[in-house]
């Protein structure tokens, strides 16, 4: 069965179809929450809260659309709200508020970071230090992209936002990490 007649099952009041959805999306929600929480911990409490207001909200999900994004939209939201619950480093402070310019928008578009260096076993520590980095929109399309492989269509349906701005945040998220990892590569960088 489809992630979507098992929601419609579910929306009726089957349990195992529920169940069902979460064997399916369990290892992945987590692994999204802990990249983006970066605790252990953390991304377990998100993960099954994520779940939990799936099935509290279920009967809001429409039929005709895509449950996956549906899904992540609020395993994003669940992460947000812990993280602000827990106050997290503020990126905002890097912002120019009088002049109202965002630090990302100061940031040039080189080309974008093949999708290979997310496979790499070596550069894998590299990676996750540099996407420390990133404001948490910007590290979520990331991890929605590359690791969960969803296209940009699917992570804008999940963050809720336009499509253009999701690749707008991927390409900064790309600007921002490019330079710690090709310093860092080169040995140019301490590490």
């Amino acid at each position: 069965m489809t992630d979507e007649q098992l929601a419609e099952q579910a929306k009726e009041g089957d349990e195992s179809a529920f169940k069902q959805l979460m064997d399916r999306y369990m290892d992945a929600i987590y692994g999204f929450a802990l990249q983006y929480a970066r605790n252990e911990e953390d991304a377990k409490d998100i993960a099954q809260d994520s779940f939990f207001k799936t099935w509290k909200h279920l009967r809001r999900f429409t039929k005709g659309r895509a449950f996956k994004p549906w899904l992540y939209a609020i395993a994003r939201n669940t992460a947000l709200d812990h993280l602000k619950k827990k106050k997290a480093a503020v990126f905002s402070d890097l912002d120019d508020s009088e002049n109202d310019i965002s630090f990302a928008d100061t940031l040039k578009d080189p080309e974008p970071l093949p999708p290979a260096v997310f496979e790499n076993t070596e550069t894998a520590q590299l990676l996750e230090e540099s996407m420390e980095m990133l404001h948490p929109d910007h590290r979520a399309v990331l991890i929605l992209h590359y690791h969960q492989e969803m296209t940009f269509e699917e992570i804008a349906t999940a963050m809720e936002k336009p499509m253009n701005t999701v690749k707008s945040w991927h390409r900064r998220a790309l600007a921002r990490i490019r330079p710690h990892i090709t310093n860092r590569l080169s040995g140019d960088a301490p590490k």
